[in-house]
C-alpha cells in the first residue's frame, strides 16, 4: 500500500511538472524531468523494500576509488 501511495504521488508530481513545462521546445525538458522522477521513484522504492540500488556513489566506488588507490600506490604512498 505504501508503494502505491508513493507511486501515485510521483505520478501527481510528474503531471503537475509537465503542465508547467508547456510551450515550444519543451518536449526534451519533459523527457528529462520524467527520467529524473523515475530515478527518484526507483531509489525511494528500493529504500523501502531494502533492495540494493544503483546510486550516485556507485560510480565513485566502482571506478574512481580504485583508480585513486592505484595512483597513490604508483606515487609511492
Amino acid at each position: 500500500m505504501k508503494i502505491a501511495v508513493i507511486l501515485g504521488l510521483y505520478g501527481l508530481a510528474y503531471w503537475r511538472g509537465c503542465t508547467l513545462l508547456n510551450g515550444k521546445g519543451r518536449r526534451g525538458h519533459r523527457l528529462w524531468f520524467g527520467c529524473i522522477m523515475l530515478y527518484c521513484a526507483y531509489v525511494n522504492i528500493s529504500g523501502i523494500t531494502g533492495a540494493p540500488h544503483i546510486g550516485v556513489s556507485t560510480l565513485y566506488i566502482a571506478f574512481f576509488q580504485p583508480a585513486g588507490r592505484a595512483i597513490i600506490k604508483w606515487l609511492g604512498g
